[in-house]
């Protein structure tokens, strides 16, 4: 009987606790509703415009052209919708004759060219867009709760304690505190739609006009509060509706005739040989769907003729979006389906974003952050770049870290784990990985890929392979010829996507156009007893669909693939006892 005492005096203060910290839950939780409501705000890009995402209670969703006009959207969820305010085409994208930003920006061909894909196929960039502001809503709800449940919680402990102790009844106690909690709840959830009644709304101009140019789109009924909108949009979007059309026509054609080529071309592509590991690569693709869907066809007709398990892997040299807005979360998902199934292991490039790298964790990928992860059995190191790029826009660092600093950092981690691989954007960093001044230089200065050179004038190599891209551009790699006898193959990746190096407003690569410039991208072999590089293969698609699959080329001294491995060869790409990241 003491025992039960004691249990109870010790639980009674916190099973009190705990009750009054659940009952200001309760309280709050419509408080908490509407600060999230009202206060969920995400900034992202829509093409090249700079737009607010939040919400609004008024059962519609808004598109909000400033001066322009307002589009309203009958889609919500019940009576929440999306208000998403654009403030215009920057100047560099509407160019310097069109207005800045003007509704005159909106409908130049060029923006006409941009914004098109938005009539490709809006659902997956909408829903893009709106999970991120309902990540953010949960969040906004999850810390208000939180709190707020503090705040009631703690008003009601302090009210307890200073009200006399009183011993009513246990019926008259329990109905005194239902009646409390009632009131409690009125009061909270009164203020609460107070708070969000109006929430986003704007009020719409006396006369509002259908938009009948929208029927048989995905924002079908809309209206707008402006008859200049009205009149500019009956105008633009038969016109872009026409260009999608001639687009999703010339898509088509591409990949027939490249599809047609690989056909004919598929006893011309080579596999691993016996004790070789493939590896496929990737780079600068920029979201352009023609050619993900190739790549994944070379991929599929590689594991086809020489096992599921080929190729092992895909590695991706960064670029995969065009702007790393949350709509390209789609694309990526794509990007990373390439691989069937086989891990991907990927850096960013300067045109991703945060969120674009969370998009390709989301989407199974290895993201690459400067430590050292095996898959498939080869182990690899990267990171991602240090810059971002705006699309048409200026280029920055994301924080202190440069290139350079990148390069000798990864090169300082590759002395140490003895990565096969090593995986970076930009030639900035591969240039002071490699510790040398001119990237071009260096490549200019290329011998024969399997003819060893005894003084190679650059340093020794902790990896048996260096990728990189960016310049969207073909070129032969260069083999570097380690003291020791073993090599490191260093490749400058094309733009697997066709796209253009570098955009203007008047010219431009989008992702559901065929690509604008040759697009290529290489099988690379590896030795799974030495972990070096053994040859590589070549995809290279022209921009009138067809397709060269060229010869395999040999890569370093096949003298010491067939004799006992030096000292530094065993140590080179050993396997982790456990995948992830080495400590």
């Amino acid at each position: 009987m003491l025992r039960r005492r004691r249990l109870r005096s010790i639980l009674r203060p916190g099973l009190r606790l705990l009750l009054v910290l659940s009952i200001g839950a309760l309280l709050a939780t419509p408080l908490a509703v509407s600060w999230a409501i009202t206060r969920t705000q995400v900034e992202d890009t829509i093409g090249v415009s700079p737009t607010t995402f939040s919400l609004t209670t008024s059962g519609h969703s808004e598109l909000r052209l400033g001066i322009a006009g307002t589009v309203f959207v009958p889609r919500s969820r019940g009576p929440l919708g999306v208000v998403a305010t654009v403030e215009g085409p920057t100047a560099v994208a509407a160019g310097p004759d069109d207005g800045g930003g003007d509704l005159a920006s909106y409908v130049t061909p060029q923006m006409l060219t941009l914004y098109s894909g938005l009539f490709h196929d809006p659902e997956p960039a909408v829903h893009g867009y709106i999970d991120v502001l309902e990540a953010e809503f949960f969040h906004e709800l999850i810390v208000s709760e939180l709190f707020l449940t503090l705040v009631v919680g703690g008003a009601l402990l302090i009210v307890l304690l200073l009200l006399p102790p009183r011993r009513p009844a246990p019926r008259r106690r329990q109905a005194r505190w239902a009646g409390a909690l009632l009131v409690g709840l009125v009061a909270t959830s009164t203020v609460a739609l107070w708070q969000v009644d109006g929430a986003g709304r704007t009020r719409a101009a006396s006369g509002v006009y259908a938009l009948p140019a929208l029927d048989g789109t995905a924002a079908a009924g809309s209206t707008t509060n402006s008859p200049v909108l009205r009149l500019v949009l009956g105008d633009a979007v038969p016109k872009v509706q026409t260009l999608v059309r001639r687009q999703e026509a010339r898509a088509r054609a591409f990949r027939d005739t490249a599809n047609q080529s690989l056909a004919a071309s598929r006893a011309l592509m080579a596999g691993p040989r016996e004790g070789e590991t493939a590896m496929l690569l990737q780079s600068d693709m920029h979201c352009n769907q023609t050619m993900i869907l190739l790549q994944a066809q070379v991929r599929r007709i590689l594991s086809t003729e020489y096992g599921g398990d080929v190729p092992a892997l895909l590695a991706v040299t960064g670029d995969l979006t065009t702007n790393g807005t949350a709509a390209e979360r789609t694309c990526i998902e794509s990007e990373a389906a390439i691989a069937g199934g086989a891990p991907v292991a990927a850096v960013t490039g300067n045109h991703e974003s945060d969120l674009s790298a969370g998009q390709m964790r989301a989407a199974g990928m290895t993201v690459l952050d400067g430590s050292t992860r095996s898959l498939a059995g080869v182990d690899i190191l990267g990171d991602g770049d240090p810059e971002r790029t705006e699309l048409f826009g200026a280029t920055r660092l994301r924080g202190r870290e440069t290139e350079a600093d990148v390069g000798r950092r990864l090169y300082a981690t590759a002395s140490r784990d003895k990565p096969q691989v090593v995986l970076v954007h930009e030639a900035y960093a591969a240039q002071a990985f490699l510790g040398v001044s001119d990237m071009t230089e260096f490549l200019d200065r290329r011998g024969a890929p399997t003819e060893p050179i005894e003084d190679d004038d650059v340093r020794d190599l902790p990896a048996a392979a260096v990728f990189y891209g960016h310049w969207h551009r073909s070129i032969l790699p260069r083999v570097v010829w380690n003291s020791d006898g073993t090599w490191t193959l260093v490749m400058e990746l094309d733009t697997s996507g066709g796209a253009v190096d570098t955009p203007t407003i008047g010219h431009f690569s989008t992702p559901w156009t065929p690509p604008r410039q040759e697009a290529s991208f290489p099988v690379v072999f590896l030795d799974d007893r030495t972990h070096l590089v053994t040859g590589y293969q070549l995809y290279s698609f022209r921009v009138d669909g067809s397709v060269s699959v060229l010869p395999r080329v040999e890569v370093g001294d096949r003298n010491l693939l067939s004799s006992p491995l030096p000292d530094r060869v065993e140590s080179v790409g050993t396997p982790p006892s456990q995948e992830g990241p080495r400590s």
